[in-house]
Order: C-alpha cells, then sequence, then structure tokens
C-alpha cells in the first residue's frame, strides 16, 4: 500500500514537473524547486545570510575604488564646524562625484548646460525657503552656507546612490548623527526623506508589510493612535488600508491609557504616540504606551517630527522632558524632521528603525524590469540632492553647542509667553507643554477665542486656529525672540477689545459652520471642494 503511494506521488511530481518545463522551461522548473526548497525550515535562513556576504562584497568593492578625504561623521560634532571648514569638505566630497559636465552619464540627471540650466538654478534658489535654517534671528552666514550646499548637488540624484556616493554618505552620517542624538545604537538604520508625511507614509507601509509577511492571518490591519495623531497618518491609513483606531484624551490632554489598551485588537499591527503632539506641544506617555507595546508584543512607532530636533536638547538643558526616544525599549522606530529644529532646508526628513531587519520592509525592489535592477528606499523614484547635502551641512555647522544655545533662548522665550499669557483674564495655556509650542484657550464665556484670532489677525499674526476645544496653536521660532513683548502687548490689548463679541465671518464662520455639522464627511468633502478651487488656475 505504501509503495503505491508512493508511485502514485512520485507520477505526480512528474507530472507537474513536465508542464512547468513545457510551460516555462528550465527556469520555471528550477524556479519552482527553488521556493519549494524555501519552505525547508531553516532555508531562508541560510540564503539571506549568503545573500548578506554578497551584497557587502559587492558594496566592499564599490567603496575600495574610493578613498574619502573627508572624516565620516556618526555623532553631531560637539561644537559647529566652521563654514569655511565646510565649504572646503563640499569642494572634496563634490570632486569625488560623477562631473556632469564631462557627458559621460546616461541617466538620473536631465539638465541643460546652458543659460537655461542657470535661470532654472536662480529661480528655484530664489524660491527655497529658507527662512528657518537661521540659528538665530538675522543669521545669515548660515542661510548661505546650506544655499551653497543646496546649489553644488541640487542637480545629482540620490535614486542611484552608487553613481552619487557623496548623497550615500549625506543619507547615511545624517541618520546616524540623528540616531545617536534620540539614544539610539549602532544598529539603528534610517532613510532621509521629503517631509514629515513621507517618514509617516513610510513607517506605516512598513509596519503593514512587515505584519503581511509574519502575521498573514490579519486581513484587515489597525493601528492604535490618540486623537492628536498628525494628519499624515490619516492619509497613511487611508493609502495603505490600514484602519486607524483613535483613541480620547484626558484632561491633561493626554490619551486615556486605558481606553488605549482596549482600542488593541487581534487585528492590531502597530501602537503611535507623539512627541510632542502639534496641538498642544505635549509629549504622549511614551514609556507607558511603550509597557503596553511590549506586554502584546507589538511595534512602537513615536512620531517626533515635531519635537526630535528639539526635545533631546531641551532636556539637555534640564528641563523635564519624558523619555520618548530609544531609550524606551518598545520603541521600534521614530520620525523626525531636520526642516525643523534640525533648521535645514525644506524638505527634510528623517525615519529611524531600531535596527535593519525592521526597515527591510520600507525598502522596494523590482528585478524583472527590462530596463535593469530597481530598488528604491521611500515613496519617491529621484530624490533632489541638496536638501541631503543641506541637512548634512546643517548639523554639522551648528552642532550640539548651537542646537543647545537655541533651544535655550526659544525656552527662554516660550516660558515668558505661557506666563504672560496666563496674566491675561480669560486666557489660558492647555495642559503643561514639554516644548516650544503651546495653545492659547478661552477660560471666560465672553471671550471668543476665535474673535481673538481674528483681532490679532488685523494686527499683522497669522494666528493657527484649532479645535476640540477651540484655541490658538503657537510654534516659537527663531524669529519670536525679540517679539515675546509686543506678542503679549497685541494679545492683551485684543482681548480687551473683543471681550463680549462674537467672531463674525472668513475662518472664524468656517470653524462655526464645522462644529454644527454632525456628519464630519460633508466637511471633509468641503475641505476637497476648497483644495480643487485653491489648485485651480483662474482666469
Amino acid at each position: 500500500m505504501l509503495a503505491l503511494i508512493g508511485e502514485a506521488l512520485l507520477a505526480y511530481v512528474v507530472i507537474v514537473a513536465v508542464q512547468i518545463l513545457i510551460n516555462d522551461g528550465l527556469f520555471g522548473l528550477a524556479k519552482v524547486f527553488v521556493q519549494r526548497i524555501r519552505d525547508l525550515p531553516g532555508v531562508d535562513l541560510l540564503i539571506g545570510a549568503v545573500i548578506k556576504r554578497e551584497a557587502d562584497s559587492f558594496l566592499r568593492q564599490i567603496d575600495s575604488k574610493r578613498s574619502p578625504t573627508v572624516e565620516m561623521s556618526i555623532k553631531i560634532p560637539e561644537k559647529g564646524i566652521s563654514h569655511d571648514d565646510l565649504r572646503e569638505e563640499m569642494k572634496q566630497l563634490k570632486g569625488e562625484e560623477v562631473n556632469l559636465d564631462d557627458g559621460q552619464i546616461f541617466a538620473y540627471v536631465y539638465t541643460a548646460q546652458n543659460e537655461h540650466y542657470k535661470a532654472m538654478e536662480d529661480a528655484y534658489l530664489a524660491f527655497t525657503d529658507t527662512t528657518g535654517t537661521g540659528t538665530e534671528k538675522g543669521d545669515t552666514d548660515h542661510e548661505t552656507l546650506v544655499r551653497e550646499f543646496l546649489r553644488a548637488f541640487m542637480h545629482e540624484n540620490a535614486l542611484n546612490p552608487i553613481v552619487f556616493p557623496a548623497l550615500r554618505r549625506f543619507e547615511t552620517e545624517t541618520a546616524a548623527m540623528a540616531a545617536d542624538m534620540l539614544n539610539g545604537d549602532a544598529n539603528v538604520v534610517g532613510s532621509l526623506t521629503s517631509g514629515g508625511t513621507e517618514s509617516i507614509l513610510m513607517a506605516i507601509k512598513t509596519y503593514r508589510d512587515r505584519a503581511r509577511s509574519l502575521f498573514p492571518h490579519i486581513k484587515s490591519p489597525e493601528m492604535v493612535a490618540p486623537i492628536t495623531i498628525h494628519p499624515a497618518f490619516e492619509k497613511a491609513a487611508h493609502y495603505f488600508d490600514v484602519k486607524i483606531v483613535h483613541v480620547p484624551l484626558d484632561s491633561d490632554f493626554k490619551p486615556n491609557l486605558d481606553k488605549y489598551r482596549q482600542a488593541i485588537t487581534s487585528r492590531t499591527i502597530l501602537l503611535l504616540a507623539s512627541a510632542p503632539q502639534y496641538c498642544h506641544g505635549i509629549v504622549d506617555p511614551i514609556e507607558e504606551i511603550g509597557n503596553i507595546a511590549r506586554e502584546k508584543g507589538l511595534p512602537f512607532h513615536v512620531d517626533a517630527c515635531f519635537g526630535g530636533f528639539m526635545l533631546p536638547w531641551v532636556e539637555k538643558l534640564g528641563y523635564t522632558v519624558p523619555k520618548f526616544d530609544f531609550r524606551v525599549e518598545a520603541v521600534t522606530s521614530i520620525s523626525a524632521d531636520i526642516h525643523k529644529y534640525g533648521y535645514g532646508l525644506k524638505g527634510a526628513s528623517l525615519i529611524l528603525y531600531r535596527n535593519s531587519d525592521i526597515r527591510k520592509y520600507q525598502l522596494f525592489a523590482y528585478s524583472e524590469w527590462p530596463g535593469g535592477l530597481f530598488g528604491s528606499p521611500g515613496m519617491t523614484g529621484s530624490r533632489p540632492g541638496g536638501n541631503i547635502a543641506a541637512s548634512w551641512a546643517a548639523l554639522r555647522a551648528i552642532g550640539q553647542d548651537g542646537y543647545l544655545r537655541m533651544a535655550r533662548r526659544l525656552m527662554e522665550a516660550t516660558l515668558a509667553l505661557r506666563d504672560g499669557i496666563e496674566r491675561i483674564p480669560g486666557l489660558a495655556i492647555l495642559g503643561k507643554p514639554e516644548m516650544t509650542a503651546f495653545a492659547i484657550a478661552s477660560t471666560d464665556s465672553h471671550l471668543d477665542i476665535l474673535a481673538l484670532a481674528d483681532a490679532m489677525e488685523e494686527k499683522g499674526w497669522r494666528m493657527e486656529r484649532q479645535q476640540f476645544p477651540n484655541s490658538l496653536h503657537c510654534t516659537i521660532l527663531p524669529h519670536h525672540v525679540t517679539l515675546v513683548d509686543k506678542l503679549l502687548n497685541d494679545l492683551r490689548e485684543s482681548a480687551e477689545n473683543v471681550r463680549g463679541k462674537k467672531a463674525k465671518g472668513g475662518t472664524a464662520a468656517i470653524y462655526g459652520m464645522v462644529g454644527k455639522i454632525p456628519d464630519k464627511a460633508i466637511v471633509d468633502t468641503f475641505i476637497k471642494q476648497f483644495l480643487s478651487d485653491v489648485y485651480t488656475c483662474k482666469t
């Protein structure tokens, strides 16, 4: 009987092999054979080890052809490097790149070497936002430096890190410096992105693909987040078909931990929190959520796009900052924007992972294109090299001493503003912010906070309105340091002028309308219609 079964199985295998051979040839037969072999225990680990060995060997061959002349950076220097020294390093690193003027490159760069080329550069630089890059008000030298790095590498394309080795170096060293700042070890890896939204998109894509690989039984993945999580996560949830489950806030504007725990189900693939959340400048309870993540065996992403380049320095200055970074063992990834308090150019952000085993789910590869082997670390294909170079330059030029100096000045201005606002009758700061941002609310039913915003805008201020509850958001930036007294005086005067009055028209009318519509899908449709009109050329 057993012999008959064995013969039948052998006959079946032969028939299947012949069919594959007829349809797909020897290569197809070999492909199926390898796929079946990979199902055996331990085989994938062996293949992975061989692949890593070969990839490392290939990279060593490439690197052996170059002799870097600039010392590598894996930490933000204790003292900022002089601009002249950085300019010299830029020249040396630029000299190791492919010379575009030689015409010996056949891809990646599509620019004309003529007056049109120069005109494009001038136009781009003229409209490049460098207002946030100055570490001091009027610090035009730092702005000039980052612009020089931008111009030097603006036509290079990080799509291929082998063709443009300086860009690869800028990116890996910038990630290493940020990882060290956020108390990560040598295993932390990351990617530079076009901004916080792309960093967040890549994090959610990574954890979705990780869940697909490790937990294929989860068909409708979910992630849990406080209601204050940035809308970019809502966009990521929409794009990648991962449901986001919101957790309400307690009176301190932090998520209710009991409800956070209750929101976790068998479909949960990721936990989320902010450091700090943008709305009120308050750091979510990262350690406590980390305990939940460890207990449930779930990955945990911290969105530090807003505070990643400010909180470390605020803590070093002696202010109370809850642990939010890689010191919390359960944290598996962090997003942090260089173009915010890192004082780099728009747009530049980082997504960092605790190790490459997690980061591998972010990467995309396609090996069957006739145009060659294709791989990409992020959402974008072509990536302009200028912002990558400028990010590296910004971290090295400012140094730890520069970041500490700016954090001190901004925190002093922030505390002076918060104290002054609390002294204005009818106004209060929501919660207890840990950083250089806060929200102003009204404690007086006769003082409409939206009317106050309108009055402040008549004085030239551009106020950021918020809801649930209505409030005004303030992020304190270098140019605010000398305006503390003026801002407080204008707030005090405007509060007195609008007391007893209701906001009328404009943004206030829109927020009033939104608050009265229970079906937020209608509001979403209004926002889309508004955006459609805004981005339509009308004569």
